[in-house]
């Protein structure tokens, strides 16, 4: 099946319908992408099947339109993984590292600079099937897997191994995550689900429920600004 490379965009402010922004430099399913205000960086996933996995990362400038660039490598091809980001940093964590099966590697990269992914530890239990992340300007929080419904953070400034921060209300991959930056971070979907459920994230806990979404939802992705998620 071929893979996408289609770049587009909203105005998050507005409501309509997406407009072309450029082209990855190869098309891929299975990526995840985290941002700054300035970039959005993509790394990972699959650029061919069965055995396609990648450890590209590659970004563009948000506030232009183009294709992206040539950032550095993860370090290790990892599909069905989570991200997230900091002002400065962007993480990637857990799914599935190519021909070797599931993962629990955290890496990062600085976001205003290029080159190779740094090691940063390890998550608490390895998760294929999408898990999702969130992020505020301090933590990074992963939840989810396909039968799983752990939730665990690290502190994006410093490295080492994740803490567990407690359980989605429902266990669950292929779900979409999104944060208000500084004060929630939302579970959104999964696969056969709809629920939406949520987190305070400057403190630990389990998840409380939010709400459902009108269908179920797998395998969607979501965004946000300071305001709400999309």
């Amino acid at each position: 099946m071929a893979k996408v490379n289609i770049i587009e965009y909203i105005t998050i402010a507005s409501t309509g319908n997406a407009t072309d922004f450029g082209n990855l430099h190869t098309g891929t399913d299975a990526a995840a992408s985290c941002s700054n205000s300035t970039r959005n960086i993509t790394g990972g996933g699959e650029e061919s099947y069965p055995s396609g996995g990648t450890d590209r990362i590659q970004y563009v400038t948000i506030a232009s339109t183009g294709n992206s660039t040539d950032f550095g490598d993860l370090t290790i091809a990892m599909g069905n993984h989570s991200s997230g980001s900091s002002t400065t940093r962007g993480l990637w964590a857990g799914g599935i590292q190519w021909g070797q099966g599931d993962t629990n590697v955290i890496s990062y990269v600085t976001i205003a600079s290029t080159g190779n992914a740094t090691d940063f530890g390890d998550a608490t239990v390895t998760s294929d099937e999408h898990p999702a992340g969130a992020s505020s300007n301090t933590r990074f929080l992963r939840g989810g897997g396909m039968t799983i419904n752990v939730i665990d953070y690290v502190t994006i400034a410093s490295t080492g191994n994740a803490t567990d921060f407690g359980d989605l209300t429902v266990a669950r991959g292929r779900l979409a995550a999104t944060s208000s930056k500084d004060t929630y971070a939302v579970f959104i979907g999964g696969y056969n689900s709809n629920v939406i459920d949520y987190v305070t994230m400057a403190s630990t806990g389990n998840a409380s429920d939010w709400g459902d979404c009108d269908v179920n939802l797998q395998h969607a992705g979501a965004l946000s600004n300071n305001h709400g998620g999309l």
